[in-house]
């Protein structure tokens, strides 16, 4: 009976976890700074961050980046792919961008909540567009509209990020 409930136990081992997806607002920033995820330097960025190849650094909210840290979070060095769906989470607050339109980004920096209610929620909360999780994309341009709503789901990060974020301190 001890051998069933270890195969058991060894079967569910096995299960890959369920990977992260849902719904999350968007804004942008533009620093080229190292983000919480010690990546790229002050002096300048990996070439994939600007999206130069089709993929984005962004700073996540607290959920996605890991919670209880401000540096080196869990979720540092996952990537997402991001779908438009065409709408803002206001009127008032952007244009949502072309339904349908998609990129992959890597976490590599945290967007507090602090300073940043409106839009990064904490752990376990909302932000004030009722949304759980929110990606603050670094691009010097809107890449999926203006603060658009996008579905979310993790995914494998392309090579360039991958062999990139090894050489991050949070890697």
């Amino acid at each position: 009976m001890q051998s069933s409930t270890f195969l058991n136990l060894l079967a569910l081992a096995a299960v890959p976890a369920a990977a992260l997806s849902g719904k999350a607002t968007t804004t942008r920033y533009y620093d080229g700074l190292e983000g919480a995820c010690g990546c790229g330097t002050s002096s300048g960025m990996f070439s994939w961050q600007s999206g130069g190849s089709g993929f984005y650094t962004a700073a996540a909210s607290q959920t996605l980046f890991g919670s209880g840290s401000t540096w080196c979070g869990s979720g540092c060095g996952k990537c997402y792919k991001l779908t438009s769906t065409g709408s803002a989470p206001c009127s008032s607050c952007g244009s949502g961008g072309a339904s349908g339109q998609s990129i992959i980004v890597m976490v590599t920096n945290l967007c507090p909540n602090s300073g940043n209610a409106q839009w990064c929620p904490n752990a376990g909360a909302t932000n004030q567009y009722g949304f759980s999780y929110h990606f603050d994309i670094m691009a010097q341009n809107p890449v999926l509209g203006d603060n658009a709503v996008v579905d979310f789901e993790e995914t494998s990060c392309p090579g360039a990020a991958a062999s990139d974020f090894a050489q991050c301190q949070c890697a």
